[in-house]
């Protein structure tokens, strides 16, 4: 829907899998506050509508550095005009925005999330992710700035020595940079990670929670020793229900945890971030967030090359010996591409992806003082990478599709042989434009996000670890169905029980259920003639929390349900009917699908009690 939906303004997860370590206790109240200079980061998962908000956003100091934006769940399913004026608007005003993504713990969580076709394993989110990236930058062009990567693992992997999960972060930021030249990548574990998580994204959320946690935090929370040491720029920590007369030390704890990047908010559960901070409150954040230093850290000498192959390079330079310097600014031919720890007394290293073979490269650093200061830009160090020159896969074989339905389809082939050189990825192509970079592991792909009653040309080639393409596979074409979006919609409503059901022919981020119990139009959400006093969203029920004709609901926890079944697309609710107020004798009831496809909304089905 063109309204913020539930679950993009739902709090961030911070899914924790098991803890990484032990986490270090909030400082005392008597140490020392670091001078260290922040950036604020805005979860502005705010309706565009409020232009308050987005007012107070719009003219906000430097301090603030970016902001990360949801349309639903994603990028949606087309470009959304109200959310393009905010997103361009953002952005001109030099906020960075980036755009969410969900990775749904790569189906790893318990019980496994599911992605909108309905897949659990971790291929199937790796191609929904990579998808959603594309779209973000397709959909709103220069104005994203990078990508927020929700739901992030907190463990290295399944078992004692496995990086496996923490390893699909990494492939996930390494697309990104490879694709997205000077994208800015975070991840939201929403607590602290273990160092396997180090190279998982630019930013990492080490904190989300309120500020009674974070003052005071519990065995467990908290910053790690390896955080503590690391880059303040490689951290965000976000904390809501603070109070005016909490925000000075909530600011001062953040520099004490290292945290470059901090949000402060007074908004609450079970929404804090469907408002901005606003007045004297949001001019206080951005001042604590500041340094007070003003030393101009020494320029860094030339960055030198370690090594230098086709797609990439090592890069190196002599460290500062002083503690005041916290990291060093990467530039690719003018392009901000990386913000890099001081490794002093080790010279500072820096891996780029994504490179061109034989294409030259320039880099210049800065340093950047605790205070946040930046020092004038080193002497520029040219590379050229290398050739390509392993000899080339063969083509992929036997190229198949299968499973087609209005948004999706299965393809499949088999491995390509090498010869000198392994195959590093299987790039996918969607109508001649390449839309996919798998690890060599993978030989089948659910692929989503088409559109009904389109036809749709795809084939796949092998690229080795030096970048030479094979061959083309063979060239599979598949023309979508048309369904009926949502059909059979059911309801029945008795003394104990009101029952909803409907066949989703397409595949939806958000299946709806719009519930007016009183029969006004004038109050609750307004959609499709009635106004609805009730929501049921996937799995969950929500009540309309001011009973306006506005996107603020409140949710109802049930006994069980009040999703029963959602077999093969078919969702069946079953509410008990003493959630509703006791004079309600008729139930109105728009079925609706939102998300991922185009949205659909049926005609209200009237139910008497019987």
């Amino acid at each position: 829907m063109k309204n913020t939906s539930r679950r993009n303004v739902a709090v961030l997860a911070a899914f924790a899998l098991g803890l990484g370590g032990v986490a270090l206790s909030a400082q005392s109240a008597s140490a020392t506050v670091p001078d260290l200079g922040q950036h604020i980061a805005v979860p502005a998962y705010i309706p565009p509508s409020d232009t308050t908000s987005w007012s107070s956003l719009n003219s906000s100091t430097s301090q603030l550095g970016f902001i990360v934006v949801n349309v639903s769940n994603g990028p949606g399913s087309a470009v959304d005009s109200s959310w393009k004026t905010v997103i361009d608007a953002a952005h001109a005003h030099g906020t960075k925005v980036l755009g969410y993504v969900d990775s749904g713990y790569f189906g790893a969580s318990s019980p496994a999330r599911a992605t909108v076709l309905g897949d659990t394993d971790a291929t199937s989110w790796t191609v929904q992710a990579q998808q959603d990236v594309n779209r973000w930058y397709s959909f709103y062009g220069s104005s994203i700035d990078g990508i927020f990567v929700d739901d992030g693992m907190n463990t290295c992997g399944p078992t004692t020595g496995s990086n496996a999960y923490a390893n699909l972060y990494i492939n996930l930021n390494n697309y990104i940079h490879a694709n997205h030249a000077g994208s800015l990548t975070v991840v939201n574990p929403g607590i602290s990670v273990p160092q396997c998580y180090e190279d998982a994204a630019d930013v990492i959320v080490s904190f989300e929670g309120d500020a009674t946690t974070y003052l005071s935090p519990p065995t467990g929370v908290g910053p790690l020793p390896w955080q503590l040491n690391a880059d303040p720029d490689k951290f965000w920590n976000i904390i809501y229900n603070v109070s005016s007369a909490q925000l000075t030390s909530v600011m001062n704890q953040s520099k004490s945890d290292n945290a470059g990047y901090v949000y402060a908010t007074a908004d609450t559960l079970p929404n804090p971030y469907d408002t901005a901070p606003t007045g004297s409150y949001w001019t206080s954040e951005q001042t604590a967030s500041q340094g007070t230093s003003t030393t101009v850290p020494s320029t860094p000498a030339q960055p030198y090359a370690i090594s230098v192959y086709t797609t990439g390079a090592d890069l190196g330079w002599t460290s500062a010996s002083s503690s005041s310097v916290a990291g060093y600014e990467v530039y690719r031919n003018g392009l901000h591409v990386a913000s890099v720890g001081n490794f002093t007394p080790n010279d500072t290293t820096y891996t780029p992806v994504g490179l061109t073979a034989s294409t030259s490269y320039s880099y210049t650093i800065r340093a950047r003082s605790l205070a946040g200061v930046l020092s004038a830009a080193s002497s520029a160090k040219t590379i050229t990478t290398d050739v390509e020159w392993g000899t080339a896969a063969s083509a992929p074989g036997s190229l198949a599709s299968s499973n087609l339905t209005a948004n999706g389809v299965q393809l499949s082939w088999t491995a390509s042989t090498v010869t000198n050189d392994a195959v590093a990825f299987y790039d996918v192509y969607e109508n001649g434009t390449r839309i996919l970079s798998l690890q060599p592991t993978v030989t089948s792909v659910h692929l989503g996000y088409l559109s009904p009653g389109t036809t749709y040309s795809f084939y796949v080639i092998a690229r080795v670890t030096s970048d030479t393409p094979s061959a083309a596979s063979s060239t599979v074409s598949v023309t979508t169905p048309t369904p009926t979006p949502i059909t059979n919609a059911l309801v029945t409503f008795t003394a104990t029980n009101a029952h909803f059901e409907a066949q989703y022919n397409l595949s939806y981020t958000f299946q709806n259920v719009f519930i007016d119990t009183d029969g006004s139009t004038s109050t609750g959400y307004q959609i499709g003639g009635i106004g609805a006093d009730y929501l049921i969203e996937n799995g969950t029920l929500y009540r309309s929390t001011s009973g306006a004709n506005a996107w603020d609901w409140t949710p109802i926890t049930l006994s069980s349900g009040p999703l029963t079944s959602s077999s093969g697309g078919l969702y069946k609710w079953d509410v008990p009917s003493s959630t509703f107020p006791s004079a309600t004798t008729t139930l109105t009831v728009v079925f609706d699908g939102s998300g991922s496809s185009t949205e659909a909304t049926l005609a209200p089905i009237t139910a008497a009690k019987s």
